[in-house]
């Protein structure tokens, strides 16, 4: 593929450092020359310096021949127009903008659901196929963590099942037994996707042996993560009182989607120790005009408006005592050293919005339990919609060191109509088939190697990195 990517900030270079990785063509553009110079200093794909939202400019990079335009620039005016003009001329190249704006997300949101409602066939609203909000997409993902107790990362998938990563606590009946043994354990019935041991990262064999400290992926049905939880001794306790530090975008949100839910529940209590629909929800915020419409809009909820370091504030209403912080305010650095304090000094479970996936490392060996990357987010978010028809999601996993990805199996790939065995010989270990389900909506179940993989099935894998050649094997051939 043949993709434009417009801004070359953090995340527009990362965009573009994966899918080079993935062997697609890049053209990476920006006005800024100190962006041009840093980019152009990493990434082996064509940068130029000029504005992105140039017709002209982007015609004589080859924009006609682009499969794609991603428009990633700190302005979101910019994002917005640049989608507008390519499509104005180029309708048929998918265009994907990453708006920072709230407001003008949710405007554009609303009015292209009227539209779509009213006009099925209509073009799609500024001629953005996709956007994307930053905020929106970090809340969903610590809510996500929240929903599930903050034991680990758990990504959800099709079918109702998920994969939960954890680590192997003290006095865990996993510690010291090879994979191939863990079936004599009474009650599991679960797959290991990956293990990091001591900074080792691998797709496990039948020998490896799980050690205390080792971080485990596991596919599970969601209802199942509690017994997975058990096993691995990662949880104690319900989290019945909630902390949130930080209550700018992301936090409001969090809010907002609690007020929504708190009838129906506003988690889905899927059997592991989580937040319950009564748990306790404390705010603390250093913004006085924030926490007064924190007041009117969540009564039932405490706020209290100060500095999270503050001693006297955290003795005084014992929020060292609370089950869960949630540090999401917009200082991520601030929200790293928070939560990693707050679990020094005893509080039971903790989550941190980080600036980008490079401190997830950082934050797990601070004691925090949850790491969600802003900016990885949004790259995870635009890749699984730039992989193609047949691929449903991508979710990057140990600092972006795996991907795991969910599709549906391509017509023409090299995986329709064989069986398993015989697609993991020719893979040489490359990837691992964690989930298959039948076309029609069949049950979800974890293949053998006699499983036959079938053009349309539905089919999750784990590859190394963004591993093009694994991932093209299942989803791609056309």
């Amino acid at each position: 593929m043949k993709i434009f990517v417009i801004g070359a900030g953090f995340t527009g270079t990362q965009l573009a450092r994966e899918l080079i990785a993935e062997r697609n063509e890049v053209v990476l553009i920006d006005n800024d020359p100190e962006n041009v110079r840093h980019a152009g200093d990493q990434l082996d794909c064509t940068v130029l310096e000029a504005d992105g939202n140039n017709l002209e400019t982007l015609e004589r990079a080859g924009i006609a021949r682009a499969d794609a335009c991603v428009t990633t620039t700190g302005d979101d005016e910019v994002n917005m127009i640049t989608c507008s003009l390519v499509d104005a001329v180029y309708p048929e190249i998918k265009k994907i903008a990453r708006v920072r704006n709230y407001a003008y997300y949710t405007a554009a949101d609303t009015a292209r659901r009227r539209v779509k409602t009213a006009h099925p066939d209509a073009r799609p609203l500024y001629g953005i196929d996709t956007m994307l909000n930053p905020d929106v997409e970090a809340s969903t993902a610590i809510a996500s963590a929240m929903e599930h107790g903050a034991v680990g990362d758990v990504i959800e998938l099709d079918g109702g099942y998920g994969i939960a990563t954890l680590s192997v606590g003290e006095g865990s009946p996993l510690a010291g037994l090879s994979l191939r043994r863990l079936a004599t354990l009474e009650g599991w019935n679960f797959l290991v996707a990956f293990v990091e041991s001591n900074g080792e990262l691998a797709l496990p064999v039948g020998d490896t042996v799980l050690n205390q400290g080792d971080r485990i992926g596991v596919v599970t049905p969601l209802s199942g993560v509690s017994t997975v939880v058990s096993f691995t001794k990662s949880q104690k306790g319900e989290l019945n009182r909630v902390v949130l530090f930080g209550a700018d975008r992301v936090g409001s949100l969090l809010l907002a989607r609690r007020a929504r839910k708190r009838s129906s529940n506003w988690l889905k209590q899927l059997g592991v120790p989580s937040v319950s629909r009564d748990a306790e929800f404390l705010v603390v915020d250093r913004d006085a005009a924030r926490c007064r419409e924190i007041v009117e809009k969540h009564p039932d909820v405490r706020t209290f408006c100060g500095d999270v370091t503050d001693e006297n504030l955290l003795n005084e209403e014992d929020l060292f005592g609370c089950d869960l912080l949630v540090a999401a305010s917009g200082n991520h650095e601030l929200n790293l050293v928070t939560a990693a304090y707050m679990k020094s000094r005893g509080v039971g479970k903790a989550i941190a919005l980080t600036a980008n996936s490079s401190y997830g490392e950082i934050a797990r060996k601070l004691g925090v339990d949850v790491a969600v990357p802003m900016r990885g987010t949004v790259v995870d978010a635009v890749m699984g919609h730039l992989r193609g028809r047949h691929v449903q999601s991508v979710h990057s996993v140990c600092n972006r060191r795996f991907e795991i990805i969910e599709g549906d199996v391509a017509p023409k790939s090299d995986a329709a109509g064989r069986k398993l065995s015989e697609l993991m010989e020719k893979c040489g270990g490359e990837a691992l088939v964690l989930l298959h389900r039948a076309r029609g909506g069949g049950v979800c179940e974890v293949p053998r190697g006699g499983t036959v993989l079938r053009p349309g099935e539905r089919v999750v894998v784990i590859v190394r990195g963004r591993d093009a050649k694994a991932a093209g094997r299942f989803f791609g051939g056309e």
